[in-house]
């Protein structure tokens, strides 16, 4: 799939944008000690509803351990792709897309995300509210 751009947002990145981009790093890497410092100490996952195990998630072993898990079970490998940042103050928003590669047929899924990522006054991300194309799941 060939993506580009839609939305051209020529804002510099601020510290909240930085802080944001630092945890899309981290995850990607899955440094764990990097997510923590990023990380509030309670961060809350509001995953929409249709998307693979979709709900609230709150604390890092529920979101680690039980979100992610089960998500990681159910495809041979996925990642996020983060195109733009947009900085609201105390919230970033981010839009992209998801790359899941499906355990059932070998098939790659490109599907397109908003995440909103809430962000404390000490600059630490207190969670993240995120819409998917969840059509993309019906197998």
């Amino acid at each position: 799939m060939e993506t580009c751009i839609f939305l051209e947002h020529g804002e510099k990145d601020t510290q909240i944008v930085k802080q944001v981009k630092n945890l899309y790093q981290a995850l990607k890497a899955n440094d764990k000690e990097a997510i923590a410092k990023i990380l509030a100490d309670d961060p809350v996952w509001d995953v929409s509803p249709g998307f693979p195990y979709g709900g609230v998630y709150t604390g890092m072993a529920e979101i680690f351990g039980s979100f992610y898990s089960k998500l990681r079970s159910q495809f041979s490998g996925f990642g996020a792709t983060p195109e733009t940042f947009i900085d609201g103050g105390d919230v970033v928003t981010v839009l992209g897309f998801y790359n899941f590669d499906s355990n059932q047929d070998n098939s790659t899924k490109f599907v397109r995300f908003s995440h909103t990522w809430k962000i404390n006054d000490d600059g630490r991300i207190k969670g993240v509210w995120q819409v998917a194309d969840t059509a993309q799941f019906i197998f």
